[in-house]
Parts: C-alpha cells; sequence; structure tokens
C-alpha cells in the first residue's frame, strides 16, 4: 500500500512539473491586430469612435486592457479591463469624442506566461 501512494505522490509531482516547465517556455507574445480606429484618425465633435480588435495568443490570454489618455495632459480618461481566459479575444469598446482632445488609445494584450504586447494609436476630434 505504501508502494502504490508513494508511486501517486511521484506521479502527481512529476505532472505539475510538466505543467509549469511548459508555461515558462512560452516566449511567443500576444497578436493584436487593432481594426478601427487608424493611427491619426480625426472624428467629428461628439462622435462614437469603436475600438475594436482581433486578439489571439498561442496558448491563453490572461488580462486585454485599454487605456485611453489625453495625450496632451497624459490624464487617463478610461481604463478598460477584460480577462478572456482563452486564445482569442474580439476587443469591441466605444468612446464618444469631445473637441479639442487628441486621444492617446493603448490596447495591452498579456497572456498566462506574462508576455506582453501593446499596440497604440492617437485621433482626434474637431
Amino acid at each position: 500500500m505504501k508502494k502504490i501512494l508513494a508511486y501517486c505522490f511521484l506521479l502527481v509531482l512529476v505532472g505539475s512539473c510538466n505543467n509549469k516547465s511548459e508555461q515558462v517556455d512560452d516566449k511567443e507574445l500576444p497578436v493584436i491586430n487593432l481594426t478601427s480606429p487608424s493611427n491619426n484618425q480625426v472624428f467629428s465633435v461628439g462622435q462614437t469612435v469603436n475600438i475594436t480588435a482581433n486578439i489571439t495568443d498561442n496558448s491563453k490570454l490572461a488580462f486585454v486592457h485599454v487605456h485611453i489618455s489625453n495625450n496632451s495632459s497624459g490624464q487617463l480618461l478610461i481604463d478598460i479591463h477584460r480577462s478572456p481566459d482563452a486564445s482569442s479575444y474580439a476587443l469591441n469598446e466605444s468612446l464618444q469624442v469631445q473637441a479639442g482632445i487628441q486621444y492617446k488609445i493603448q490596447v495591452v494584450a498579456i497572456d498566462n506566461s506574462a508576455n506582453q504586447q501593446v499596440q497604440t494609436v492617437f485621433i482626434s476630434a474637431y
């Protein structure tokens, strides 16, 4: 009986080591395909801007963040956090733009191995 318990313990230990080494070996960055808006795109005052992206990872995405700030002042205006826990995520958020502001929109994707990818665009409204 003791041999069986020792053998089971050894199997559990080896199995848990294998899972950890797979995560440590993941060096592949997530991929962000930001489909909207385009960099330096100009919108009309009060217009709703759709922020859309397809985000993928070879394993699993842990977090997707969208940081929207006033590029002139650096003030963070909107901070969105999602936890997709999947290998792909369809980002779809919106922003109503105000006059005279140049917006900095950053999309950040982080996978389960802490690999991080960032894509940034700037938009404005007049």
